[in-house]
């Protein structure tokens, strides 16, 4: 993993220190691929919930299309992300 995914990574296990809660993880998804690419995504979080890559990469395009998580889910978990680091390039 590259030094920017591993930041990636050490934000989002700051974010979740306790695990993702399965009610956060496609929203979770959907903010990240916002921003990220779905290999990216998918290689981040897959380490981060010890999954296997194209299961997560297969939830991220779900996220991001057919399973998209509601705005006000996809905002909180943007702002937990934000004050755990996470501030894209927008």
């Amino acid at each position: 993993m590259n030094e920017a995914l591993r930041e990636v990574l050490d934000q989002l296990r700051r974010a979740y220190p306790r695990g993702v809660p399965q009610n956060d993880y496609m929203a979770l998804l959907a903010v990240l691929g916002n921003d990220m690419s779905e290999e990216n995504v998918a290689i981040v979080v897959a380490e981060l919930i010890d999954g296997e890559i194209p299961v997560v990469a297969n939830d991220a395009a779900a996220a991001l299309s057919v399973q998209t998580p509601e705005q006000a889910r996809r905002a909180r978990v943007r702002a937990l992300l934000e004050s755990a680091g996470w501030h894209p390039a927008s």
